[in-house]
């Protein structure tokens, strides 16, 4: 059977997360894998449980992991994270806040430290599926000839002719954000945070623009960090941002001092452009984002200003 979501989870931390997870998805008409309960019991022999298990990663389209005490040193969840590796499977990471983001993983013939994986922080089983509806976007159907080309798409002699035929199979996502990195730590005005992700197959340049409203009065483009006296111009759409595959990057920038002691509204309108290595182009829409200045916090307007 062909299930869109498997769930790794080390058994005694995250067994309720995992059925919790798995219920929330089958609500919503995503088919999800979990072991103990997916596995017909007339597999419960050890070689028959691990090929039935073995298969259902090599036919899931997300390989999902739920980083609780104990995940790093079971066996089983070693063999699993490998399968869906040699299987170039999509990887979703969700970390227990009260972990830290490194954890080093022997698979054997290398070390995979969690700190190197895009990461998505939860707290309780709610938080797990709250997270994974904000994150998750279903694969879209792809034609045989589709699949094909995406087989070979980390082929760089292949990169242009791949580029030109193959939509952005997943978004691009960004969050303005309070949060240092995958850490509990806060930053404080006027220091923001700025995450980007490249959730798709293809390498992609990005330019953003992050423009700031005060109290309705435009304060102009973000110009960023100086470097040789030379602003770098990340946030004002001068500089290229370079995503690799599956590749995140966690930035921050300096607000107008007037932003801090200000009790005014305070908005950041941010602007993205994607580019193919095949020379298309995707823009997004802008987006708004509002300062809570109770919860030291942001979120998202309905729409742009």
């Amino acid at each position: 059977m062909k299930y869109e979501v498997f769930i790794c989870y080390k058994n005694y931390s995250a067994d309720d997360l995992s059925i919790r997870l798995r219920e929330a998805l089958l609500d919503n008409g995503i088919d999800a894998f979990v072991d103990r309960l997916d596995i017909p019991t007339r597999y419960q022999a050890q070689e028959k449980w691990e090929r039935y298990r073995d298969e259902a990663i090599c036919n899931c389209d997300t390989f999902l992991m739920i980083v609780t005490v104990g995940f790093g040193s079971s066996p089983q969840i070693i063999k699993e994270i490998k399968l869906a590796g040699e299987n170039h499977k999509d990887i979703m990471c969700f970390r227990w806040s009260k972990l830290k983001p490194e954890l080093m993983i022997n698979l054997g013939d290398r070390i995979l430290n969690t700190k190197d994986i895009q990461q998505i922080e939860f707290c309780t089983s709610a938080d797990l599926v709250r997270q994974f509806f904000d994150y998750y976007e279903r694969p879209k159907a792809k034609s045989q000839q589709n699949s094909q080309i995406a087989s070979v798409t980390h082929s760089q002699e292949k990169a242009k002719e791949i580029s030109s035929t193959v939509e952005i199979s997943r978004p691009v996502s960004y969050e303005i954000t309070q949060s240092i990195g995958n850490t509990s730590a806060q930053r404080v005005l006027p220091d923001v945070g700025f995450n980007i992700q490249n959730w798709s197959e293809d390498c992609l340049k990005a330019w953003v623009k992050v423009r700031v409203l005060l109290g309705g009065r435009d304060l102009g483009l973000i110009k960023g960090s100086k470097r040789n006296e030379k602003y770098l111009g990340y946030y004002n759409g001068e500089t290229v941002w370079n995503l690799n595959p599956y590749y995140g990057v966690f930035g921050h920038f300096t607000l107008p001092h007037e932003c801090v002691d200000s009790s005014e509204n305070l908005t950041l309108i941010v602007n993205t452009t994607f580019e193919t290595t095949s020379g298309r182009k995707i823009e997004y829409l802008p987006i708004a984002w509002t300062y809570d200045r109770k919860t030291n916090s942001w979120f998202i307007e309905p729409t742009t200003f």
